[in-house]
């Protein structure tokens, strides 16, 4: 895993990569190069974190045996050996003079050009130039693994791995977009493709972008494979069909130069990538997890994930690395701010960070997650909620929300799990299709935001929404849901965070669940299957039933977080800091009153917005970094 820097300009362009580079290094720490071609319209720059072929041979960018193609390339492509074979027996014996898999890329892409990325299945962003013809070739893996953006200035296009890299580069303008402000507090991130500044965006995953002298040329859709039918008639068959895939998707990904280890929660799909590891004989010596203290868990509804993570790391011979979380990780928020840089508040990013930095000083370098299982298999409570509300009447649904209230309010414990959900239900029920939709992805309502924010123009993340939802209308609610969970929650928050938290210490975090196959059988597979009775994920709990215990496969699906709400409860002087009304008045951005409300019925227990707070915190602590440039420009 690497940190990549393109530039495409015009002939003779004068751009120094040496500050961008520094800024991700975090990313690859092992090594570092710089390649510009000879009329100065293309610049390339690397950062190198070695996993395959820990040799210098290995050094990016990279030029293909007949000098004509240069790489400079960002992740792991896991078929990269079957690449090989298939090269060779279609163009003769080659000479490869490494062990890696951008070797092979370039070498693939010389011979067959665009169409060879088309083969590929891992999680990348590359760039490519092609000498002769003066044109850099621009890819993103199809589900938006790995990152990269782009703004196009000063006639010309930029990309790197993060943000920051870009922002290094010299008279680069960037203007606050206070609309992402708005989106944050919605969502707890910003949707893809924007950004929080105007000029800068993501590039779109699995579209092959061309450029010359700064300006793009070309646009080809790669990767359309992954999406046509696959017949998987029976349930039976289902399950043998998907039992394999994953197990064959995992087998690929623990392929390494240096130690991998694990994130284990005990969840379903953290363990069942375990189980799968192990049963394909990886050499993998520890696992890690996060524990809560008893009086936070109790606090905040959270289940005992520890006893599960401690089941399966016995049951598979596993050490496991156990973290406590305590309040004071909330500390950690001024020195992980800047790798947060794409909008994403979730707490459960602080999660991924500290689980990292600890593999990292251990000498992990790779580590395997259970993310982008729920959306493509139908694991989360919203799919269930929403097939129950869909087709009832409106009186139904009126009676319901009555009942569900009464009912909320004899339950103990003022953020009881199942009080919340409850009455989260009884608001859901009384709201129309669409307003009910939006309020199962959002954290707080657009009235809250139009209060929050001083200046904003009306909030039209609502209307991005609706029509992402409109786009997938002619499919029934579950799938469309699901299909919005794959751009929205994975995308632009899950995979997020999870790159950028991992990578900020140096480690690589794999996504089997993400492997190109098994997303294919996962396309394939009818809702019906993943979503059955009262069973999320019903045809993989199926497929995994042999392999581990019943009380992991079918436990009540738990988050990622932190317990907020527990460390909320009485205020913390971060927040005290942060959040100080004239502090925030002095600010300009948002209303201190409102800030204030949020705040005090937080800590009466009169209303839950441990979220919303938590984001206004991140918010606050990452524009004051940002302040000196950016504060007078919106």
């Amino acid at each position: 895993m690497c940190g990549i820097i393109a530039i495409s300009s015009c002939k003779n362009g004068k751009f120094s990569l040496s500050k961008s580079l520094e800024e991700i290094r975090h990313r690859g720490p092992d090594d570092s190069g710089v390649y510009i071609s000879e009329l100065n319209d293309c610049h390339l720059g690397h950062v190198r974190l070695s996993i395959l072929d820990l040799s210098n041979a290995g050094h990016q960018p990279m030029v293909d045996s007949r000098g004509r193609f240069v790489i400079s390339y960002n992740g792991e492509v896991y078929n990269y050996r079957e690449l090989q074979f298939y090269l060779a027996n279609r163009y003769g014996p080659i000479a490869w003079r490494t062990g890696t898999d951008t070797e092979v890329i370039v070498e693939g892409f010389a011979r067959e050009g665009v169409d060879f990325l088309n083969r590929l299945n891992g999680i990348f962003a590359l760039a490519i130039y092609d000498k002769k013809e003066r044109l850099l070739h621009v890819l993103r893996d199809p589900i938006g693994i790995k990152p990269l953006f782009i703004t196009e200035q000063q006639n010309s296009v930029f990309f790197c791995s993060e943000l920051k890299g870009l922002l290094a580069l010299p008279n680069l303008k960037r203007t606050l977009r206070l609309e992402s402000l708005a989106d944050q507090i919605a969502f707890m991130y910003v949707p893809e493709p924007l950004t929080m500044y105007h000029e800068f965006r993501k590039v779109e995953p699995g579209v092959c972008y061309t450029y010359q002298d700064g300006k793009q040329v070309g646009r080809q859709r790669l990767f359309t494979h992954l999406y046509e039918p696959i017949e998987v008639p029976t349930e039976g068959e289902a399950v043998e069909k998907l039992r394999s895939v994953f197990g064959e998707a995992v087998e690929r990904q623990i392929i390494a130069d240096v130690p991998v280890s694990l994130f284990l929660s005990g969840g379903l799909d953290s363990s069942a990538v375990a189980q799968q590891a192990m049963r394909c004989g990886a050499n993998i010596k520890d696992a890690y997890t996060i524990a809560f203290s008893d009086m936070d868990r109790k606090n905040d509804a959270q289940s005992d994930d520890l006893y599960y993570a401690r089941l399966m790391s016995e049951r598979l011979g596993l050490k496991l690395n156990i973290i406590p979380a305590k309040q004071d990780f909330m500390s950690l928020l001024p020195d992980v701010i800047r790798f947060m840089e794409d909008g994403f508040t979730d707490p459960a990013a602080i999660n991924t960070y500290i689980i990292s930095e600890g593999a990292r000083k251990s000498g992990v370098k790779v580590m395997l997650s259970g993310q982008g299982a729920d959306e493509y298999l139908g694991g989360y409570r919203r799919y269930q909620a929403e097939r129950l509300l869909h087709n009832l009447p409106s009186f139904l649904r009126s009676a319901l929300a009555a009942l569900v209230r009464i009912a909320s309010h004899r339950l103990p414990a003022r953020y009881n799990a199942v009080s919340r959900r409850m009455a989260r239900l009884a608001h859901l029920a009384n709201q129309s299709p669409t307003a009910r939709l939006l309020s199962m992805y959002t954290w707080t309502s657009p009235q809250t935001i139009a209060e929050l924010l001083i200046d904003a123009s009306p909030w039209s993340g609502g209307d991005r929404f609706e029509a992402l939802f409109d786009a997938y209308s002619d499919k029934d609610i579950v799938t469309s849901m699901m299909k919005i969970d794959q751009h929205y929650d994975l995308m632009s928050l899950n995979l997020c965070y999870t790159d950028r938290m991992s990578m900020a210490v140096g480690v690589e975090a794999r996504v089997p669940f993400l492997d190109f196959d098994f997303v294919r059988i996962a396309n394939a597979i009818p809702v019906r299957l993943k979503l059955k009775g009262n069973q999320g994920k019903y045809i993989f709990k199926k497929a995994m039933e042999p392999y581990l215990p019943k009380e992991i496969v079918y436990r009540e699906k738990a988050g990622f977080g932190l317990p907020l709400r527990a460390w909320l409860q009485n205020g913390s002087e971060m927040m005290d800091e942060y959040l100080d009304e004239r502090r925030i008045k002095r600010q300009g951005i948002f209303c201190p009153l409102a800030v204030k409300r949020l705040i005090e019925e937080q800590k009466r227990g009169t209303a839950d917005h441990s979220y919303t707070i938590f984001t206004l915190l991140c918010q606050q602590i990452w524009l004051e970094e940002n302040a000196p440039d950016i504060m007078n420009a919106y």
